[in-house]
C-alpha cells in the first residue's frame, strides 16, 4: 500500500498568556514579550520533536506523517490534526516517524508552531532520514483558505502565509520522491496545478473557486475532515477510495445543510503504485 507514495494533506473552512519551562514568561509580561518568547522558543520545540523521529530501516518501507494546524483563534483545526496523527499511528504505523506543527495558545508552550519556517525545517529534516525511493510522506495541512493561500494566522504574530509555489520548492529541496497531497481548506484546489504530477497524488476539500465547510471552533471536525479521514479511511487503507467515499458523503451534507457544493478533488499520482 505504501511503496512509492508520498503522502500531503491540507483542511480548512488574543494568544493567551504562556508560560514556558526554558524561556521563562511571567503572567504579568506585555504581549510583545509573549509573542517574542513564542517565536524565541521554536528552535528548541522543533529540535525536540525532530530527535524523536525514528530513521528509516534499510529493506523496509515507511510511511511518515507531518501534520499541521495552521489558524491558531480555533482549536477544531488542532483536533484535527491530533486526531489524524492517531489515526495514522494506530493503523498506518507512523507512530514513532509522525510530527504535528499546530497554532494554538494551549500548545505553544510544547508543540512547535505552524509556520513556514517550522514546516521548511520538518521536510527537509525528512529528507535527510527517509529513505526518499522508498518511504512515504503524509502532510496534512488543515485551516482557513483563499484562492493560492493557506492561511497560517495566530493573533499577535506576523507569519508568512503558504502559498503553492512555497509548498513546491520545500518538497522539491526535500529530495522526497513519492507524495500524496491532500489540501482541505476552502479554495484548496488551486494547490493543484503547482503540486500534481505522476508522482505527487492531490486530494483537495474544495474546487480552487468553492468554499468548504465545518471550521467552526467548537467542532471535532471540519465536513472534509469528518468524512474523509474519521470515516473514509477509518474503513479504507485506499487513499482513492476512501475521498470516493469521502466526497459522496460530503455532498450529502451540503445537501441537507443547503450549502453551495465545495467539489473535492482529486489529481495527479498515475505513477504511484497501490493507491487505488
Amino acid at each position: 500500500m505504501l511503496r512509492n507514495l508520498r503522502i500531503i494533506a491540507i483542511v480548512a473552512c488574543g494568544v493567551a498568556a504562556v508560560i514556558f519551562a526554558h524561556t521563562a514568561v511571567s503572567l504579568g509580561a506585555s504581549p510583545s514579550n509573549q509573542v517574542q518568547a513564542i517565536l524565541d522558543r521554536q528552535p528548541y520545540l522543533l529540535k525536540r520533536a525532530l530527535a524523536e523521529l525514528k530513521p528509516a530501516e534499510q529493506g523496509s518501507t515507511h510511511l511518515y506523517f507531518v501534520g499541521l494546524a495552521g489558524y491558531g483563534t480555533e482549536a477544531v483545526f488542532k483536533r484535527e490534526v491530533v486526531a489524524v496523527r492517531q489515526l495514522f499511528d494506530e493503523k498506518f504505523g507512523t507512530k514513532g516517524r509522525s510530527i504535528a506543527l499546530i497554532k494554538h495558545h494551549t500548545t505553544a508552550n510544547e508543540v512547535p508552531l505552524a509556520n513556514v519556517t517550522n514546516l521548511d525545517g520538518v521536510l527537509q529534516h525528512l529528507g535527510r532520514l527517509m529513505d526518499v525511493d522508498r518511504d512515504t510522506l503524509l502532510l496534512f495541512l488543515t485551516s482557513h483558505g483563499v484562492e493560492g493561500v493557506l492561511s497560517l494566522e495566530m493573533p499577535g504574530l506576523k507569519l508568512k502565509q503558504l502559498r503553492p509555489i512555497d509548498l513546491r520548492r520545500m518538497l522539491s529541496r526535500s529530495g522526497i520522491k513519492n507524495r500524496v497531497v491532500i489540501l482541505s481548506s476552502c479554495h484548496s484546489g488551486s494547490f493543484i496545478p503547482a503540486i500534481a504530477d505522476a508522482k505527487t497524488l492531490v486530494i483537495t476539500a474544495s474546487r480552487a473557486d468553492r468554499s468548504s465547510f465545518g471550521c467552526e471552533d467548537q467542532r471535532e471536525w471540519t465536513y472534509f475532515g469528518d468524512a474523509y479521514f474519521n470515516r473514509a479511511l477509518r474503513q479504507e487503507r485506499s487513499f482513492r477510495r476512501a475521498f470516493n467515499k469521502a466526497k459522496e458523503l460530503i455532498a450529502r451534507w451540503e445537501v441537507r445543510d443547503r450549502l453551495i457544493p465545495s467539489l473535492p478533488q482529486i489529481a495527479g499520482g498515475e505513477g504511484l503504485a497501490e493507491v487505488d
